[in-house]
């Protein structure tokens, strides 16, 4: 496009026309020297240019048009900037142009349409510098205009930087106390100010002057940062979502001078002011109850300000979900889902509505109300309380805040930042049903969506207690009928996300049914063979046992494997084994038999001479040593040859090929319930399996617990560590994602296709922060975070390490540095070129004296495109559905698109092979391919029985439970684990039992918690609890209720304030037993090395001095006390700790130490009294920190943690002690860390 520069009589500068390449038509009008415009862009042409805009930018969106703007065209269009897009006006021709230095005026002006912001967000309408390009520095904004909302309100926002000085004040922000309301049309904006002179600054919108303040930096005389960045508009910073303009921007204009009133007075027609409002009138809303015994939860997004109700012009949200419930208490808000079923953020803030009909008795009542910010209470149309906006805490140095006091002896406390109204209410009859609706603000004014716990309560005329509203239950406003209360709204809570989620993703069946049946009819028409896994391994054993009665095949063996192998192990593997060096491999006869780059054969069997291996070491050109082979080891190999090469099988130890026994029951249903939930069964559950007689009940107990939600509890830790799931609560750090464990674990939970769990992970949909797969996108301080992504994708699902490939070519893989970030381009949809921090320097090839290991062969100067570098694993076969491969590509321009479906599609017969190994590894102990991250140059010890999984994984629609169920009904997972798999060659892997496993981690903390049937009673995961940081800036993973939700705790400030106490104690067990919380590489194999902390911690750590203690009111104490008899007692703990009954010897031992004082154990009522609640202590946050005593406040919350929970009184100390000691051993028996 032309872009016409208009003329500056008093600068005497630029006299020509220059070209900007553009994605639309940006029309730089010639304007009036009085007006000294040095640019102005019309969006008035659809005109294809061939440049793309950046990002999420519209064309030809209906801009402001007459009879409201009579001077605009009346077909007039705009840009519409989605939030994460921007469009930039390069300089480079004429970098003076729009710069702006000491002295200089300036005057910025453009109409904005605003539809839904942000409270805080601070928006580019354009900006000069600051637009994050490594030439520049950050901070280097020359000018900018910007946007910036409060309660419904955006007003006008000026920025420049100066210098840095040492005390940091280097940006100056000037924000306008006046401005105009949201969704409510188009309005023309505009800032002017000379540079140098900070009472020049003045602003206008809609014509009119609007007053403002330095809020940040404070007015300076200093003249501003100046360089040759350029000018974008809508965005800066690369884009950043914080930054990016969302709404309709035209008309933008830049005048080298301050222009007066009477000027932009014409801009718009005459209008009221910036902003004049009118509430509308408060009126119940009327809600349609489905169930009149229920209560009804409406939740709305997107409402238009959190600090007030709607004023005149607005409508009411569309409701987004809704939920319902048996009582006006809401714990927290659900999950929000995308259109297509990932996790996103709300749309703050959110109105929530509460309705209920209740028969409250005549009288006059006190009515409870609690929430967190602006609500208000309706009864029968009335309006009977209220609470007001919350405010905003900010900064570190927030006043600790008390504990609430209770509404009424015993009552539960409001929650921290909670508001509290009390009020009188009047019934007059009680002949009737009252409706009750409760509407509250959620999020809002810069904070995150939390509602924290909301309720309304009822003090009937003449009680003492508060019962909390319910058409039907009687629930007092007491923690004890609360706490009992909240799992079930918990699970409800969840059911409700469960279906929304379900819901939205039910959008995509269709596509995923149709690439299912694809994929199904090719491999039915490549193989409708029916196998078992235990004919496969049968099979090898058999073979194996052939091979050890033929004598000669014994001797070539022997001389194979202890004179042959050797050689060529220590003298030709290093460079023609994996690394293939001259295309040429010599570790698999198959392989040795090819000719590499020099088109000889290497081996020629029975013909020594024309073997180009003998050729080589009788030369002594190799191996390429000074030495080279001794004249005994060239006849050993000659007459290798001249034997015909043979290869034979190691000989095997007996022992390895015979099938271990069949485990018992007992053994059976923990090793099941541990690899499908990840805890031990009941003691019900144990009992019921033992007593039950039936020929199935293995078979009907596996589907059972393969239909237990709690599997993906279990298996999301699979994917979390091959993933490097690793998000940090406090600031980013090496290697730091966003928390995408949510949308791991919904998957799975979903049993969502393999195939398109992967593909969704790999789209990175959602949000970042929210738990949506967006959140595997984020790579905290990685210079090239979508190459850290390609190498994680690849050795997940591939089996490719790539990890050297981000520096260099890797020196014992085939895959280069142009490998991973070709396949880097494809998922960042743009090429890429390695930064200088990820390059190996030239001179560091330039001083070897030797060849290096390593070496670089990508061309720097040219960036790496996007294209699929494993063409290798994709099927050449004509039928496989590569050649019909945009046929279901949705965005065939996508190259994140095309790369997820290079993954996952049918004709990548790898993908399938590799989530069989992983799931086989897991439950077996080995893989079939060994390391199963890494499979270049590996060969899988059964290979059919390889193929035959893979494909039953795709004729199964990528079901994981499908291969769980073939591995779990075999014989070799039911046997005795006995095996030492991992220690054997994949030739003499045999699997004639499975190895012995450790309990993992999770398994092993989430066990303890099971079976002393304790709850995970610690802090939610956050550094936020009044909800006044958003998720961008600090984390929030919830309260855990399973291991796997624990992450990291490390943080850099090392103050008592950021502690979590009781989480520690719990991550201090998974740390002994080879957890990782911050997860910077991935893991494919954990340390399950045994170590001395791992009984210490068992034996005296204080997570198991607190678990085992009879404590007040435990399933423990209650056991105790209700078992009739010692014996049974005992029966009890054995089947709930080790999942069997005690032996004789056991039974003998424990019972008399138990039946030693069971019958006074149980103390009379006049000799014990209740333990004493402790003291409810204030909550420490981050607003509130940097306080000293927030430091005081969590060393004694660890005190406490350390003390662990008060003994129940009920029970006779003497024989408690007993009692927990019999638990203690059980915990620490070697069966309860091993999977039978």
């Amino acid at each position: 496009m032309k872009y016409s520069p208009t003329s500056m009589n008093y600068l005497g500068m630029l006299k020509h026309l220059f070209i900007v390449t553009f994605c639309v038509v940006l029309i730089c009008t010639v304007a009036d020297a009085d007006e000294g415009m040095i640019g102005k862009w019309s969006f008035g042409s659809e005109e294809t240019i061939p440049f793309e805009i950046n990002g999420d930018v519209k064309r030809d969106q209906t801009g402001p048009r007459p009879p409201e703007f009579p001077d605009l065209p009346s077909d007039n269009t705009a840009l519409r900037f989605g939030g994460k897009g921007y469009v930039f006006i390069p300089t480079a021709d004429e970098p003076t142009r729009f710069q702006f230095q000491q002295d200089d005026e300036i005057t910025i002006e453009a109409f904005v349409k605003l539809d839904k912001t942000r409270d805080g967000h601070q928006m580019y309408v354009i900006g000069k510098g600051r637009s994050g390009s490594p030439r520049f520095p950050k901070d280097n904004q020359n000018w900018a205009l910007r946007t910036t909302s409060q309660n419904g309100v955006a007003k006008l926002s000026f920025l420049f930087a100066t210098e840095p000085t040492s005390s940091d004040k280097h940006w100056h922000r000037w924000t306008s106390t006046e401005g105009f309301r949201i969704s409510s049309g188009w309005h023309h904006i505009a800032v002017g100010y000379q540079f140098g002179d900070p009472e020049s600054i003045r602003g206008w919108i809609d014509g009119q002057r609007v007053e403002g303040v330095w809020d940040m930096g404070g007015a300076t005389k200093l003249p501003p940062v100046v360089d040759e960045d350029e000018v974008w508009i809508g965005s800066a910073s690369r884009g950043n979502n914080s930054n990016s303009f969302s709404g309709w921007i035209d008309e933008v204009a830049v005048h080298r001078m301050i222009l007066s009133d009477d000027v932009l007075a014409t801009r718009t027609p005459p209008r009221d002011g910036p902003l004049k409002t009118v509430a509308l009138p408060a009126v119940m809303p009327d809600m349609t109850l489905p169930d009149p015994n229920r209560v009804l939860v409406t939740f709305h997004e997107g409402l238009g300000d959190a600090g007030r109700w709607l004023v005149e012009g607005e409508t009411w949200p569309d409701e987004t979900t809704r939920w319902s419930t048996s009582s006006f208490l809401l714990p927290r808000m659900p999950a929000r889902f995308d259109a297509q079923g990932s996790r996103v953020l709300w749309d703050s803030p959110v109105l929530v509505r509460i309705a209920g009909d209740f028969r409250l008795p005549a009288g006059t009542h006190r009515m409870l109300l609690r929430a967190r910010s602006l609500s208000r209470l309706w009864i029968d149309g009335k309006l009977v309380a209220t609470t007001q906006p919350l405010r905003r805490r900010g900064g570190n140095l927030e006043p600790i805040v008390p504990p609430a006091e209770p509404p009424f002896p015993g009552g539960r406390r409001a929650g921290f930042v909670q508001q509290e109204a009390i009020v009188e209410h009047t019934v007059e009859s009680d002949s009737t049903r009252s409706r009750v609706v409760l509407e509250f603000v959620v999020g809002g004014n810069g904070l995150r969506v939390e509602s924290g716990e909301v309720c309304v309560a009822i003090q009937p005329e003449g009680s003492g207690d508060f019962l909390i509203l319910s058409p039907t239950d009687t629930m007092p406003l007491t923690d004890a009928a609360v706490e009992q209360a909240l799992p079930q709204i918990e699970a409800s809570l969840v059911s409700l996300e469960d279906s929304d989620r379900r819901r939205a993703a039910a959008s995509e069946d269709d596509y995923w049914d149709q690439r299912h049946q694809a994929a199904r009819e090719l491999v039915k028409s490549s193989s409708n063979e029916q196998h078992s896994i235990d004919a496969f391994i049968k099979s090898k054993i058999v073979k194996a046992v052939k091979r050890q009665a033929d004598a000669k095949a014994l001797q070539d063996a022997e001389t194979f494997h202890s004179e042959v192998l050797p050689i060529l192990r220590d003298q030709c593997f290093r460079c023609h084994g994996q690394k293939q060096k001259g295309g040429l491999r010599l570790d698999h006869r198959d392989e040795m038999l090819k000719p590499g780059e020099s088109e000889q054969l290497a081996v020629v069997p029975f013909d020594p001479d024309a073997s180009e291996l003998i050729v080589q070491v009788r030369d002594r050109a190799m191996p390429p040593t000074d030495e080279g082979l001794t004249d005994a080891q060239i006849s050993t190999l000659e007459n290798w040859v001249a034997a015909g090469a043979v290869w034979p099988e190691p000989i095997v130890d007996s022992a390895k090929l015979q099938p271990s026994p069949l485990i018992d029951d007992a053994a059976f249903i923990r090793r099941l319930h541990l690899d499908t939930i990840g805890i031990p069964p009941t003691a019900a559950e144990a009992k019921a399996f033992l007593s039950d007689t039936s020929q199935d009940k293995r078979l009907r107990w596996i589907d059972k617990l393969l239909r237990d939600d709690r599997y993906a509890d279990h298996w999301v830790s699979l994917f979390m560590d091959l993933l490097a799931e690793n998000p940090a609560l406090l600031n980013p750090s090496m290697g730091s994602t966003g928390p995408f464990r949510w949308f791991l674990h919904d998957s799975l939970k979903d049993n969502m296709a393999l195939d398109r769990m992967v593909t969704n992970l790999i789209l990175m949909r959602g949000d970042q922060h929210a738990g949506g797969s967006a959140g595997f996108e984020l790579a905290g301080e990685n210079d090239s975070p979508m190459a850290a992504k390609a190498h994680l994708l690849s050795s997940a699902f591939l089996g490719i390490e790539m990890k050297c490939a981000k520096c260099h070519d890797s020196p014992y893989h085939s895959t280069t540095q142009e490998d991973l970030y070709s396949l880097a381009a494809m998922l960042g949809r743009r090429p890429l070129t390695p930064p200088k921090t990820s390059r190996v320097p030239d001179a560091f090839f330039e001083s070897k004296e030797r060849e290096s290991l390593i070496s670089v062969t990508m061309d720097f100067s040219h960036p790496a495109q996007a294209s699929w570098p494993f063409d290798d694993l994709i099927s050449s076969d004509s039928s496989a559905p590569a050649k019909s491969f945009e046929t279901w590509l949705r965005k065939p321009e996508d190259t994140r698109e095309q790369a997820a479906l290079m993954f996952t599609s049918i004709a990548n017969e790898r993908f399938p092979r590799v989530l069989v190994n992983h799931l086989w590894k897991r439950l077996i102990g080995t893989g079939l391919v060994e390391p199963v991250d890494d499979w270049e140059g590996k060969t899988p010890s059964h290979p059919e029985l390889l193929n035959w999984l893979g494909n039953e994984l795709v004729l199964h629609d990528y079901d994981i439970k499908h291969i769980m169920r073939l591995i779990m009904r075999s014989d070799l997972y039911q046997r005795e684990a006995i095996g030492d798999n991992a220690t054997d060659s994949e030739e003499q892997r045999y699997f004639a039992a499975p190895d012995r496993r450790r309990l993992s981690a999770e398994q092993v903390v989430d066990s303890l918690f099971h079976c002393t049937g304790s709850t995970m009673n610690v802090e939610e995961l956050t550094f936020v609890h009044d909800g006044s940081l958003p998720e961008s800036k600090r984390l929030s993973l919830g309260v855990p209720h399973r291991a796997w939700m624990f992450c990291g705790l490390q943080n850099e400030r090392d103050r008592p304030s950021l502690s979590m106490p009781r989480a520690q104690v719990v991550v201090d067990v998974l740390d002994a037993f080879g957890w990782t919380g911050a997860r910077q590489n991935p893991i494919a194999l954990r340390d399950t090395d045994p170590n001395v902390l791992q009984p210490g911690i068992l034996a005296n750590g204080t997570l198991t001095s607190n678990l085992t203690r009879a404590s007040a009111g435990s399933e423990l104490a209650e056991l105790a006390i209700q078992t009739a008899d010692a014996e049974s007692l005992l029966e009890s703990l054995f089947l709930r700790f080790l999942s069997r009954f005690p032996s004789d010897t056991e039974r003998e031992k424990f019972t008399l130490a138990l039946a030693t004082g069971f019958e006074d154990r149980i103390l009379p009522d006049a000799e014990f009294s209740e333990v004493p609640a402790d003291e409810p202590l204030p909550v420490v946050t981050w607003t509130n920190h940097l306080v000293g005593e927030a430091n005081e406040i969590q060393q004694e919350i660890q005190r406490r943690v350390q003390r662990g929970p008060a003994p129940d009184p009920r029970l006779r100390p003497q024989w408690r002690m007993m009692y927990e000691d019999v638990v203690w051993s059980l915990i620490n028996h070697n069966e309860f860390v091993w999977v039978p």
